[in-house]
């Protein structure tokens, strides 16, 4: 080959062919780049702690277990919360149990186990029994209360050494939710009236086959 054919400029085609694309440079610097970045977050997903088993442990923790920040008035004074009138009261027995609340007229069922399983609201008679233990006498499905009411799931109890005069019963013709009336002015009763569907639930938990069904009477 001779010098003249050494040193001659390349064809156009021989150019364009080495030539590398500047912006195809640019596309697979981005690409590497991208897959560099794909392979670090995988590499960190896989390191990181796992947290949702943190929050289901957390979900599953007593409400009373969180820790509330007390409340404060203007004057920056710490304010007590009044006491939930549903919560079951103190020194209030123990075993399967019907809690009858004078103050708060509000009846708790509570299981063998110590577990409450209902609360209800429930509507006083003219006359209140005295605090203390009683057990559960008779039950009948349908009867006459004191007041002339016709009362149904009637639960019966009193002290053993007298009549028994104190129930838990619901008015017969309302309806499942339909709270009672209280009784008429001059009547003299000491049924304990509930809705339907919470007398009920009382009659079902008293007259169940297995532990004796205590009523405890508390102010």
């Amino acid at each position: 080959m001779t010098s003249q054919q050494q040193n001659s400029p390349r064809s156009p085609a021989r150019v364009n062919r080495s030539r590398v694309n500047p912006m195809a440079s640019v596309a697979l610097i981005t690409a590497a780049a991208l897959v560099g970045v794909g392979v670090l977050a995988v590499q960190a997903n896989g390191s990181a702690p796992n947290k949702s088993a943190t929050t289901t442990i957390d979900k599953q923790q007593p409400a009373q277990q969180q820790p509330t920040a007390p409340s404060t008035n203007q004057a920056g004074q710490t304010v007590t919360p009044p006491p939930d009138p549903t919560a079951l009261p103190d020194d209030s027995g123990k075993g399967k149990r019907i809690v009858y609340s004078l103050a708060k007229s509000r009846v708790w069922l509570v299981g063998a186990d110590d577990k409450l399983q209902m609360s209800a609201a429930a509507v006083p008679g003219t006359v209140s029994p005295t605090p203390g233990t009683y057990a559960v006498s008779k039950w009948k499905a349908t009867a006459k209360g004191a007041d002339g009411a016709s009362v149904q799931y009637q639960v019966l109890w009193g002290p053993a050494s007298a009549n028994t005069k104190f129930a838990f019963d619901a008015i017969a013709s309302l309806g499942g939710d339909q709270v009672p009336q209280k009784p008429a002015a001059g009547t003299t009763t000491g049924g304990v009236r509930l809705t339907q569907n919470d007398a009920l639930a009382v009659w079902q938990f008293a007259t169940a086959k297995g532990t004796p069904t205590q009523i405890v009477v508390v102010s």
